[in-house]
């Protein structure tokens, strides 16, 4: 079973990829709904200074660890995540698991035809899963109850939010309850990747965990803040944090 793991005072659920799929995947069919988040290096360093994006994750059904600095800085911290659960790689595996059970998603966000694109790319890849909707996430606020209303008879089991972080998480936690039985996962940039517009990194790469610099490769100018500066954000929060943990522990 999953245990909460609290990290930079947000608590993550730890756990490895297979029990994620089998969680989300009953969770899914149960019609549980709820909100889904993946939470990384960049993630932490936002909540950092958006209070609404730290209420959100801490008010999410699941937050799973995402990237080799979240492992990396809670293993500092002697409370380790351990496990990679990113998007982009345990969507398509819950899209497989779930093909065979009927399996409804939703793509929401993204440029304009991305999303429809990912979709087709999805549902050839994984024929039972059934494609409940797409929209693009370039809508206006006014436009807000007339989509979440399309979802609604949609009625997916799952639907995906990429919007990029904290915007999605922070749509999510705002609109998830008017989603009943709709279980909402902030996904990021997975619908570039599902449209093949942003090539990933190969294998050998994902798996020592630098997969941030293959993205800093491809994308510098959009990327370079991101993950230059962000990432030496992130590694002055860990040891600020685990200076304040010295600090406590010497005055106890």
């Amino acid at each position: 079973m999953a245990d909460r793991v609290s990290f930079l005072n947000i608590n993550f659920d730890r756990m490895p990829e297979s029990e994620a799929i089998e969680v989300l995947l009953a969770r899914l069919l149960k019609r549980q709904g709820g909100r889904v988040y993946y939470g990384n290096a960049h993630t932490m360093v936002t909540a950092a200074r958006n209070p609404a994006l730290a209420q959100a994750l801490e008010q999410g059904d699941l937050l799973l660890a995402d990237g080799s600095g979240v492992r990396w800085g809670s293993a500092f911290l002697g409370t380790p995540l351990v496990h990679n659960l990113n998007g982009t790689d345990l969507v398509p595996s819950l899209c497989k698991n779930g093909a065979a059970k009927n399996l409804s998603i939703y793509l929401l966000g993204a440029k304009p035809n991305v999303a429809s694109i990912a979709a087709a790319n999805l549902k050839k890849a994984y024929p039972g899963l059934i494609i409940a909707g797409t929209q693009h996430g370039y809508f206006s606020d006014s436009e807000t109850p007339q989509i979440l209303e399309a979802i609604r008879v949609a009625r997916p089991h799952l639907l995906l939010v990429a919007m990029g972080v904290p915007l999605q998480e922070i749509w999510i936690d705002q609109h998830a309850n008017l989603l009943p039985g709709i279980t909402c996962m902030g996904v990021g940039g997975l619908f570039d990747f599902v449209a093949l517009r942003i090539a990933r990194a190969p294998y050998f790469i994902r798996v020592i965990g630098m997969e941030w610099l293959w993205r800093l490769a491809m994308e510098p100018n959009r990327m370079w803040r991101r993950y230059i500066i962000g990432n030496l954000v992130f590694l002055s929060l860990v040891l600020s944090f685990a200076s304040t943990l010295n600090q406590g522990e010497q005055t106890t």
